[in-house]
């Protein structure tokens, strides 16, 4: 993570350094240009004011004059007449100044120019300023300015950036050392949770309070903590549950065994033993297979058919099927409704059907249980009520857990192995439906099985 945080920072401080370097660039050419043409335009000034000058009076006297003006200024002035030829010049010049004379004059005679633009060759600046008498061209006035001129103006401003070049570096070297910590502060407590996480600890301790896409991160990671917990609990509790369902059994089926091989043991108790074994092995061979079913549900290998069905007379079957033994309970069993029809496969909602009804006769003593169909304002469903004992506000949540029994109103003593309700809900999802319990302790329970229409 480290890495990633050098990564960043580089990355980050190349594009200030280069987004500042072409500002600073820019502004540093626009302000020496702006200097250099300040001091062009003062060079170009003096020329004119010595052209006009000669322009009144175009004799040595004023020539000398005007030279000697300059002698004593940092610049070079130098007049020539119409030819080319140096009259005079206020300093020395050098083999540079005369070329570019020379130059200057030869333009002149074959264009017929005036110029009065300024030029800048080698290490000095030029300006040219014609001196025009009555219409006739008599000749130049030359101004020379040394670079040197120009360098005293450009050099406090190249310091000056470079002194704010500096200071922003500092600047942006501070922001990128706090903006990578900002961001690899969390992204390494993140790696450091997920390394925990695969190690087995579960809690962690993440910015889950900022608001930005490193806090939904790790709101992600702490949920992803939670939920992991949330299955080992319900894994050990699963794995201890189905251990003692499957041990009962095979605690029965064992010790009536070992009393059946004992001699002389009379034909009516090996009967009753040998139907005890018998009940228990179907009991054990019934969790195995919703073991197996709920297995397949997990690895997305379960599928339902699709074909249209009839699904009263679907309820019309299985409840006939279980009428015997409601009834033989002392119990008062009701089935009403309308012709209705579904997509999906007949056997596993035959299975809801009889798995829910049978819950109903297991925790119902007196009463009724009513079981209606139909089509409502959603689409078609079905419904099995129990005046039964019910089930507790706190457990309700949790019936369709695998394993998950609530304890007093639904003990063990009624039997089961807390797997029909999580088997039921899986294929009714399959079947694009609503399994929805509503119930009261001591008043029954609602059970609703619900498609859209």
């Amino acid at each position: 993570m480290k890495h990633i945080s050098h990564y960043i920072g580089l990355l980050v401080l190349t594009a200030i350094l280069l987004i500042g370097s072409v500002l600073f660039s820019t502004l540093y050419l626009n302000l020496v240009n702006q200097r250099t043409d300040e001091v062009i335009l003062g060079l170009l000034n003096r020329g004119n004011t010595h052209r006009d000058v000669l322009e009144e009076s175009f004799n040595q006297e004023t020539i000398e004059h005007v030279s000697l003006m300059e002698s004593a200024s940092e610049f070079i002035v130098v007049i020539t007449d119409e030819k080319g030829t140096i009259l005079n010049a206020s300093n020395r010049l050098t083999e540079e100044m005369r070329k570019e004379l020379t130059h200057t004059e030869m333009k002149n005679q074959r264009k017929d120019m005036v110029l009065q633009t300024p030029t800048e060759q080698g290490d000095f600046l030029m300006t040219d300023s014609p001196i025009e008498i009555s219409g006739v061209h008599q000749g130049h006035v030359f101004m020379f300015a040394p670079e040197a001129l120009i360098q005293q103006v450009v050099k406090p401003l190249r310091q000056q950036f470079i002194q704010v070049g500096v200071i922003a570096v500092f600047l942006s070297l501070v922001t990128v050392a706090i903006c990578t910590r900002l961001i690899s502060r969390p992204l390494i407590k993140m790696e450091r949770a997920t390394a925990k996480l695969r190690d087995g600890h579960l809690e962690v301790d993440l910015p889950i309070n900022r608001s930005d896409e490193l806090g939904a991160l790790a709101r992600s990671i702490t949920q992803l903590a939670n939920d992991l917990d949330y299955v080992n609990r319900e894994r050990t509790e699963f794995l201890a549950h189905i251990s003692h369902e499957l041990r009962t059994p095979l605690t029965y089926v064992k010790g009536y065994a070992d009393i059946l091989s004992r001699p002389n043991l009379p034909e009516s108790e090996k009967t009753m033993y040998l139907s005890i074994i018998k009940e228990e092995s179907d009991h054990l061979s019934q969790l195995i297979e919703q073991l197996m079913f709920l297995a397949r549900s997990d690895e997305n290998e379960f599928v339902v058919k699709r074909l249209p069905l009839a699904l009263d007379q679907v309820i019309l079957s299985i409840t006939e099927k279980t009428r015997p033994a409601i009834e033989e309970k002392g119990l008062q069993f009701v089935v009403s409704g309308h012709p209705v029809l579904v997509t999906g496969d007949e056997i596993r909602l035959g299975q809801v059907i009889l798995n829910l009804l049978d819950n109903a006769r297991k925790y119902t003593e007196t009463g009724e249980i009513e079981v209606r169909y139909g089509t409502n304002d959603i689409g078609p469903y079905f419904t099995i009520r129990d005046t039964g004992i019910g089930i507790a506000e706190e457990a309700l949540p949790h019936v369709k857990k695998r394993l998950y029994r609530s304890e007093p109103s639904r003990s063990r003593s009624h039997g089961g192995s807390g797997l029909g309700l999580t088997i039921a809900t899986a294929i009714v999802q399959a079947h694009d439906a609503l399994l929805d319990i509503k119930s009261e302790p001591n008043a029954g329970t609602i059970v609703t099985v619900q498609w859209k229409g």
